[in-house]
């Protein structure tokens, strides 16, 4: 999901009502007690930041609602044990990416135990669900591969580039018209290029086209080669182009590639876009003294001001 993080407010000290569960929001009928919340954090629970708490409380909202709608939809559910080992197999993961200890990554992140075992859950049903929502679509078309390799076609592409940048177009055509003059493009880059290309004469080298802004490429990409390019506008100026080599990557040497390409993307929309759905239309109140709870434009806990 694009935002399932409360935008950053004022702290200010939030203290939990003692005596009793405190009910501090309802998903489908189904209470959310102060406690399930307060797991999710190490700060001492009579004090925890308003933004903090906000934060966890949207969380464990979406929590309730994803695992629900999980097993509604598609049957899906894990057992203690299940969700017991994928905790452990990130408490590995973290363990040999941080190069400490579990109980120190925890402490420096404010994370409790219960919280990774609750990612780890989450992570479960995150992952069967997608699984379903990959069979639901359907089998990946050359359609498909072959519009990802259209689009991708900068990325495929290798050119030998050089350019002149002038801060304005009519700088530009100037330059322009002392090449078309008769003046070489190197020459003219080293008189009155901008960019710390123009003592090499504006040479860019040869690179993959996607690594230019989108503008330059595209124009790189179509140029007839050595031919000077009109005047192209980025962010950085206005260019003059010249491309000496180009060469691209046919679709079948990267045909596996764009597969896996198209089924990350393709997976993760189709998550991203349930979650959002199941989220949103779920019947969801928080208690005014923990937050408001909105759906526009995307699920969010508003800390209380």
């Amino acid at each position: 999901m694009k935002k399932l993080t409360t935008s950053s407010v004022a702290l200010a000290m939030f203290i939990v009502a003692c005596g009793g569960p405190t009910v501090v929001a309802t998903v489908d009928g189904v209470d959310i007690p102060a406690t399930e919340v307060e797991e999710l954090s190490s700060t001492d629970a009579s004090a925890v930041p308003a933004d903090e708490f906000a934060n966890n409380l949207l969380n464990t909202i979406v929590e309730h609602i994803v695992i629900a709608q999980a097993d509604a939809q598609y049957g899906i559910s894990f057992t203690d044990a299940e969700i017991e080992q994928r905790r452990a197999d990130l408490e590995a993961q973290i363990v040999s990416q941080s190069g400490g200890t579990y109980d120190d990554f925890l402490q420096q992140q404010g994370f409790t135990n219960e919280r990774i075992y609750r990612i780890a859950h989450q992570q479960l049903v995150a992952d069967a669900v997608q699984q379903d929502l990959v069979s639901e679509e359907g089998a990946i078309t050359d359609q498909d591969l072959q519009d990802a390799y259209d689009a991708g076609m900068l990325g495929f592409t290798t050119a030998c580039v050089s350019h002149i940048l002038v801060p304005t177009e009519e700088e530009a055509l100037a330059a322009k018209a002392r090449i078309d003059g008769g003046e070489s493009f190197a020459e003219v880059a080293k008189d009155v290029g901008t960019d710390g290309t123009a003592p090499d004469g504006g040479d860019l080298g040869c690179n993959p086209l996607d690594q230019y802004v989108p503008e330059f490429g595209a124009a790189a990409l179509d140029l007839p080669l050595n031919t000077v390019s009109e005047p192209v506008k980025s962010q950085f100026g206005y260019h003059l182009i010249l491309v000496t080599e180009r060469t691209t990557q046919p679709f079948d040497d990267v045909v596996d590639q764009l597969r896996t390409q198209v089924e990350t993307e393709r997976s993760g929309k189709l998550l991203q876009d349930w979650l959002l759905e199941v989220v949103k239309a779920a019947d969801v109140s928080v208690d005014e003294q923990y937050g408001t709870w909105v759906t526009d434009p995307y699920p969010d806990v508003q800390p209380p001001q």
